[in-house]
């Protein structure tokens, strides 16, 4: 029969497995690399649940396949907003507004051509550029963010889709600088 302190060993064995079991198990490697990546940016919590909601999966062992669909994630997301812009300057009634859609809509196809260049860097392996055309597409939008950040009614969420945008772009500006140094521990 075993004594009391090899039972409770046991016990304290099958407590401490049982407790860290489901949190290893439970947290796929994509999660895990996925938190590496969103740990580096200033809002990691917001970076990791807007990349779960947008399902990345990937299965290499390096950045190379995350930061491919992170400019794909990033330049839709522009897309996105672009063309809204677009149907809200054909729809607006004051010129003034109009004005400014058509701007704003512009600044979104200059910022979406900036990430088309990166883009074209990742895949000629000249990685180092990326984060400046990143921030170009950020500079691009800065003044549409203020300005839908000041709107008193956004029924179609242009404050938040911008918001995505900038948080993609800082994601993607991590995920460009570590991309060609950093592979994943099984």
């Amino acid at each position: 029969m075993a004594s009391f302190g090899t039972l409770s060993t046991f016990l304290s064995f099958f407590l401490v497995l049982v407790c860290i079991a489901p949190t290893s198990l439970g947290r796929s490697r994509t999660e895990g690399e996925l938190w590496y990546l969103c740990s580096k940016t200033e809002h990691p919590w917001q970076c990791l649940k807007l990349l779960k909601s947008a399902d990345i999966r990937y299965s290499s062992r390096n950045l190379n396949d995350i930061t491919k669909v992170l400019i794909d994630i990033t330049y839709n997301k522009g897309k996105e907003i672009h063309d809204t812009l677009n149907s809200l300057a054909n729809e607006a009634r004051d010129s003034r507004i109009r004005r400014r859609f058509i701007s704003c809509s512009k600044n979104y196809n200059d910022a979406l051509r900036d990430l088309g260049v990166a883009k074209r860097n990742l895949l000629n392996g000249n990685y180092k550029v990326i984060p400046v055309e990143v921030n170009d597409a950020l500079q691009e939008v800065k003044g549409c963010y203020d300005y839908f950040t000041k709107a008193s009614r956004d029924r179609y969420r242009l404050k938040e889709k911008s918001e995505d945008f900038k948080l993609l772009c800082s994601i993607l500006k991590v995920a460009a600088k570590y991309y060609p140094t950093y592979e994943f521990k099984n």
